[in-house]
């Protein structure tokens, strides 16, 4: 959808055709008509006299995600702090002010204040976006001890240095910009935005929805993209998101008015997106002070404050408006967590090397890390059959998320498992979750209603170059789009291949680690 403009209307038509029925939807497509209704529903907005996802209507610009102005950096020094304790991140604790932390908390509050002008529904709360933002400042208090290995060993003394290539996309194996703009079109031309809404957001919907709604919902996730990221966009970038996503969510609401989008859809996208600008002003400032290393810190769930930004529920929208099925809140809870475990599995090295601590893989070691590692890949493989098993817009979901996991630039699957090489002065301890294939059964058995292409699917072992034409085709028909999701899970979640992921015991990487700090 274009850029809203201002055009001058007859109020009586637009009103009619606001709150048109489906019938009327196609009117839509009409040009003209189009800017009549958006000049409307602009001005029916700063008038107050209509609602997104709440009771009421929004009051400031955090409640209202057609502001386009959402930019959630906060200029900050409270980087020169002395090291953090292994008992209490000093900086994120209040011991030290930290006005990215001030900023989240405040705006926390603001938009709890307002909670009938966003919260509707029982998926994203003002209690569970307080035990978000209470997760993530605390996220580097109880620190533990270095884990010890299979070895009976410390591993500070018994493993090499852990890392993983950085976030840039690489020539030799992602698509050329030109090319890729052309197959995937985004109105940013980001290679960040293209992997996450193609390959994430639209692929959840598996075909099954309306191509134009499903793009909609993508660019509707501008404003977590704008939190991740704000830092390396330049004024001009940073606009443009502001100015699709407001848009996006602008074309939903009339879509809702129209009947072909829920209030069940609209209410918790409009509730959740609002929390995710919450955690969006979140900035770990104590990471330089860190040690080094692998172990574990505060992590009191996989789902607390990932149920806001491991941005599962961009995914579900789309998987409803291709099934019309929808969740409870215990469904998606588990949805997170399956999505959590997909999401922070491939990102594990590169997160350790970078001090990242909002991955709760990383947060949750204690005791022997080889048993913990094995543990977590027999709990993600048992978590994601159940998910695939209890509904088609939870398998739509996680098999969404493993197509992102491999055909995203910046996770960089591909060149992390082909430099990975067995340790060689240890001989690697037996791992459960890989010996006993049951679990990885029932999994393929779940995934089988979906079907396989075969050598044609995405594999973890081929290049995104060629994933992405082959890809491309396969969304033109349900039936290839949803063979190549499971292809992608099957190939994503073999166990051998997870424990060569996430073992950093027995398994290193060695390569160019590039631009370590590389924000895409």
């Amino acid at each position: 959808m274009a850029m809203i403009q201002r055009r001058s209307s007859s109020s009586a038509w637009t009103n009619w055709l606001l709150f048109s029925k489906k019938k009327n939807i196609y009117q839509l497509m009409d040009h003209t008509c189009l800017m009549h209704v958006i000049h409307s529903l602009k001005q029916h907005l700063k008038d107050g006299r209509i609602t997104f996802g709440g009771q009421t209507p929004p009051s400031c610009e955090e409640t209202n995600l057609l502001s386009e102005q959402y930019d959630p950096q906060v200029e900050c020094t409270c980087e020169d702090i002395e090291p953090a304790t292994r008992l209490q991140n000093k900086c994120n604790s209040g011991q030290h002010e930290c006005r990215a932390i001030r900023s989240m908390k405040e705006v926390m509050e603001k938009v709890i204040e307002r909670k009938d002008e966003w919260h509707n529904t029982g998926l994203f709360t003002p209690a569970k976006l307080r035990l978000a933002v209470d997760e993530l400042v605390n996220s580097n208090t109880n620190i533990q001890e270095s884990p010890k290995i299979c070895l009976g060993t410390d591993i500070l003394s018994s493993i090499p240095r852990i890392q993983a290539p950085d976030r840039r996309p690489n020539p030799s194996v992602d698509t050329n910009p030109r090319i890729g703009n052309q197959l995937y079109p985004t109105a940013e031309q980001l290679k960040i935005c293209t992997d996450a809404k193609y390959f994430g957001v639209i692929s959840c919907g598996g075909s099954l929805c309306d191509e134009g709604l499903a793009r909609a919902v993508a660019d509707s996730c501008n404003d977590i993209l704008i939190g991740d990221y704000c830092e390396a966009a330049d004024a001009k970038g940073l606009k443009l998101l502001q100015q699709v996503g407001a848009a996006a969510m602008s074309f939903l609401k009339l879509c809702n008015m129209a009947g072909r989008v829920t209030d069940w859809q609209f209410n918790n996208l409009y509730a959740y997106i609002v929390q995710c600008r919450v955690l969006g002003y979140y900035r770990d400032h104590t990471r330089s002070h860190l040690p080094d290393g692998i172990y574990g810190s505060r992590m009191t769930g996989l789902g607390v404050h990932r149920h806001i930004d491991v941005a599962a529920f961009h995914g579900v929208m789309t998987a409803s408006l291709g099934t019309g099925q929808e969740v409870t809140e215990e469904q998606f809870s588990r949805i997170v967590e399956a999505t959590v475990y997909i999401s922070d599995f491939v990102d594990l090295r590169g997160d350790t090397m970078r001090k990242q601590r909002e991955n709760v893989i990383l947060r949750g070691i204690r005791g022997d890390l080889c048993k913990y590692l094995d543990e977590t890949i027999g709990n993600c493989l048992d978590l994601v059959a159940d998910v695939i098993e209890s509904s088609e817009l939870g398998a739509l979901v996680v098999m969404g998320y493993c197509n992102w996991a491999i055909m995203s630039a910046h996770h960089k699957v591909y060149e992390l498992l082909r430099g990975i090489q067995q340790v060689q002065k240890q001989s690697a301890c037996e791992y459960v979750s890989v010996s006993q294939a049951t679990r990885y059964e029932r999994l393929i058995e779940a995934l089988r209603p979906y079907g396989t292409l075969g050598n044609d699917g995405p594999r973890v072992s081929k290049k995104r170059i060629e994933m992405d034409k082959s890809y491309a085709l396969c969304q033109g028909s349900s039936e290839k789009h949803l063979a190549w999701l499971a292809d992608a899970t099957r190939s994503l979640l073999e166990p051998t291949t997870l424990r060569q992921v996430l073992d950093v015991v027995h398994f290193e990487w060695s390569g160019d680690v590039g631009a370590v700090d590389y924000c895409p």
